[in-house]
């Protein structure tokens, strides 16, 4: 969806049509109240100018409708929360900055900004400078919020980088996950849907977990062949 709308609404609505449009959603700004969604052809949901999702329960009755629902509906929530940051953000200013960043958060020494472009908002860490003068070192997402917020933790010493799993771990814990399903180990209905879960949490964390997991186990294969 191409939009010239400067309002609020018509800013959200032109940066969830792109994060959609990466994943393989097309939309349509309808009456300019709704943003419609539609997923290989066929109406999936309408997306509201607060972030929030409606759709016909035809419309995602299979498993397939379902879990683009699922996944439009976490995209229209994340460019919602950004969006609104970037609303009320104050202006990034710093001498080494000529781009019209906003800043959208200052902890420790660094800081997140984000700057509205034609391909979505681009989203960038910086350290400050010793004077809190410039900026240095950055580090650039384009719209890719998760990440960014997730780099920010991580340099600003919100989250302490040995606390956190490696994409690479996260894979691991899932192949096993799947391993112990699949085994004679007997388990319980709660320690199945405890396993279920962290599988799914998993899924949410490593977007790309299926093409991951794949990889793994070919280099598992490969591994065994040469034994």
């Amino acid at each position: 969806m191409k939009s010239t709308d400067n309002t609020i609404q018509g800013k959200y609505f032109q940066e969830a049509s792109i994060l959609l449009a990466h994943e393989g959603f097309d939309t349509h700004a309808g009456d300019g109240e709704l943003l419609q969604v539609s997923f290989h052809g066929n109406p999936l949901c309408e997306i509201t100018k607060n972030g929030g999702t409606r759709y016909r329960h035809e419309d995602v009755s299979t498993d397939v409708m379902s879990d683009a629902l699922e996944k439009a509906t976490s995209v229209a929530a994340t460019a919602a929360e950004y969006m609104k940051l970037m609303e009320n953000a104050p202006p990034l200013k710093a001498s080494s900055l000529d781009a019209p960043y906003k800043l959208l958060a200052d902890f420790n020494g660094y800081v997140l900004g984000g700057m509205e472009s034609g391909h979505g908002v681009q989203l960038t860490t910086w350290q400050w400078t010793y004077d809190k003068d410039g900026l240095t070192l950055g580090h650039y997402f384009g719209n890719d919020y998760a990440a960014a917020k997730h780099d920010f933790a991580l340099r600003s010493g919100l989250v302490q980088e040995q606390e956190q799993f490696t994409p690479e771990q996260l894979i691991e814990i899932y192949r096993c996950c799947a391993d112990t399903m699949t085994s004679d180990i007997p388990l319980t209905c709660d320690q199945e849907e405890r396993i279920d879960e962290i599988q799914t949490q998993i899924m949410e964390m490593v977007p790309d977990y299926a093409e991951r997991m794949k990889a793994a186990m070919e280099q598992g294969a490969s591994q065994q062949q040469m034994m």
